[in-house]
């Protein structure tokens, strides 16, 4: 049995950081490959998902004290996702230096180091680490799966890309990020899927309790300047269908006040709550791909000033679902009209394609 080790944001407060990792944990682990995940957090990374955000400044201290109405409901958020990860993914011992990585990668003997997926080839997010590369010599074979170089400009990527060389293959998630590399490098890059859509509907059951109360849509908004807009439009959808109208808050602050908010979700709860619902509104990428997996009738909500992330659109476009695709600026359209038999059929090439890269872990 082959021993793979995956280094990803696994650590984040985020649900798609998380949800993404498991997703190809699981998938690798039924292909009967020994699977763990690198517990790599730097000190950076830590002080940066800490609940209580530390430092001496004005603005430190305002958003510590504008967070205390939510403490109880963010402690027991974070309590959810420690408790996820504790109980869903097989982590190693818990390393904050590449030193110490490298180490133990060679000393437990590892076949294959996979980096990926999410945005582990752009160093501009402040949870960035050269870890993610892999910046040292090793006897594993290095890949990189779906990986997303996210606003990273090619400048960006030049600066690493060539951490890159030594790895046997690579992967990018989004079909746009190929023109930051140079031509060299183009040719060594594939494309392939997100890792939650490697995980048909039925592998995300152990998540799923039986749905209870009203038939609701559910909310799942990461951009703060365009929630006013995208909630307006969920507020219609969920008015002209009669739905009981839900939140999943992604940030706190003046919006979380809102009737109907859910403060306290988990990893496991989100897919629940997007699993059981009548109807999804999202402006959030993997949002966007849970809904696909589960069979929803869904807005995707972007705005036309968006003009560097285009991911959502990239997804939906590939699997036949454009129809769900929405601006804010536009009338608004209630998406009823997807076809699920051709988007499984797009979905099952997209997974075919993937399976084909990750056969490299066999060579």
């Amino acid at each position: 049995m082959k021993k793979v080790g995956i280094i990803t944001y696994h650590f984040a407060q985020n649900y798609g950081a998380v949800l993404q990792c498991y997703a190809l944990q699981t998938y690798l682990s039924q292909r009967g490959y020994d699977v763990t995940v690198f517990d790599f957090v730097s000190e950076k990374q830590k002080k940066n998902n800490d609940i209580v955000k530390h430092g001496i400044s004005v603005k430190t201290a305002v958003a510590n004290i504008c967070l205390l109405p939510f403490a109880r409901s963010i402690r027991k958020k974070h309590a959810r996702f420690a408790i996820f990860c504790q109980k869903n993914l097989h982590l190693t011992p818990h390393f904050s230096t590449v030193e110490a990585l490298q180490k133990y990668i060679e000393e437990n003997k590892y076949d294959v180091i996979v980096s990926g997926s999410d945005q582990v080839l752009n160093p501009n997010i402040d949870d960035f680490e050269m870890a993610f590369l892999y910046p040292f010599q090793t006897t594993a074979k290095k890949i990189a799966y779906a990986a997303s170089t996210g606003n990273a400009s090619p400048d960006d990527i030049r600066k690493i890309q060539c951490y890159l060389d030594d790895f046997s293959k690579i992967s990018i998630r989004e079909q746009k990020d190929i023109g930051k590399f140079d031509t060299e490098m183009v040719a060594r890059l594939s494309v392939v899927c997100d890792p939650v859509m490697l995980l048909r509907a039925d592998a995300w059951n152990n998540m799923l309790n039986k749905p209870s109360g009203k038939p609701y849509l559910i909310c799942y908004f990461l951009h703060k300047k365009l929630f006013r807009e995208e909630f307006a439009i969920a507020q219609k959808i969920a008015k002209d269908r009669g739905l009981e109208l839900k939140v999943i808050n992604a940030r706190f602050g003046p919006n979380s006040f809102r009737k109907g908010t859910i403060f306290d979700a988990g990893p496991g709860e989100f897919v629940n709550l997007i699993a059981n619902s009548s109807y999804v509104c999202t402006d959030s990428f993997h949002g966007t791909l849970f809904s696909l997996v589960f069979h929803k009738q869904f807005s995707c909500l972007d705005t036309k000033q968006n003009r560097h992330d285009t991911r959502k659109k990239g997804l939906l476009e590939s699997v036949g679902a454009a129809a769900a695709y929405q601006n804010v600026e536009d009338p608004l359209k209630i998406c009823s009209t997807l076809n699920y038999k051709e988007i499984d059929c797009q979905m099952e090439e997209i997974r075919k394609s993937a399976a084909k890269f990750l056969e490299i872990l066999n060579e």
